[in-house]
């Protein structure tokens, strides 16, 4: 089941995080806790939102997502943040997150959501992930995280009642259009990018 994040477990969600090997130490209180922390004190702005999956009302998370309307953008949204304690992935939570977010958005009237992962090969996985759901790469930002690690763009069309299609660039130029669009929101954003929830 869904709920809403609380913020008596934003220590047990950066726990979760962690616990995926996603980041170094210390990185996951950094970024995800202060993340949790600005949005249960309701400073970024409307829309923001984190839901966990959990067997009950009660009981644990197994699962987490982060997620967001992108700011000066129409109908377009981000996802910030998705995960899956390592003992409960490929149980399907993942898919029930990712599904969960789109349902979100295409209720709250948006059209467009966005992932951004790395390129490195330690994120080979967590792009299988998206590509399998339909999520295809339409752009990269060469150096964005670190020098040799590029920021990878995963758009997919989703709602305002139309058709759920992948987007694919027309030409370079629209993929340096994208990747540069985004790259104010990414630096803004406390968020690594959305990963693994197999």
């Amino acid at each position: 089941m869904f709920r809403m994040a609380s913020p008596t477990e934003s220590a047990t969600l950066v726990s979760l995080a962690e616990s995926t090997g996603i980041f170094a130490p210390n990185e996951a209180a950094d970024l995800l806790g202060g993340v949790l922390e600005e949005l249960h004190a309701g400073r970024l702005g409307s829309g923001h939102q984190a839901h966990v999956w959990a067997s009950s009302h009660l009981s644990p998370a197994k699962g987490w997502v982060y997620f967001g309307p992108t700011e000066y953008a129409d109908g377009v949204w981000d996802l910030w943040w998705i995960g899956v304690a390592p003992r409960h992935q490929r149980e399907g939570i993942g898919d029930a997150l990712l599904k969960f977010v789109e349902g979100q958005i295409i209720g709250a009237g948006g059209r467009l959501l966005l992932i951004e992962t790395s390129s490195l090969p330690a994120f080979d996985q967590v792009r299988r992930f998206y590509a399998k759901r339909g999520y295809l790469e339409c752009g990269r930002v060469p150096d964005f995280y670190a020098v040799g690690e590029a920021k990878v763009d995963l758009p997919m069309k989703c709602g305002r009642g139309e058709k759920r299609v992948n987007l694919t660039p027309r030409s370079p130029e629209h993929v340096e259009r994208t990747s540069q669009a985004h790259i104010g929101i990414q630096a803004r954003s406390s968020g690594y990018g959305a990963e693994p929830a197999a």
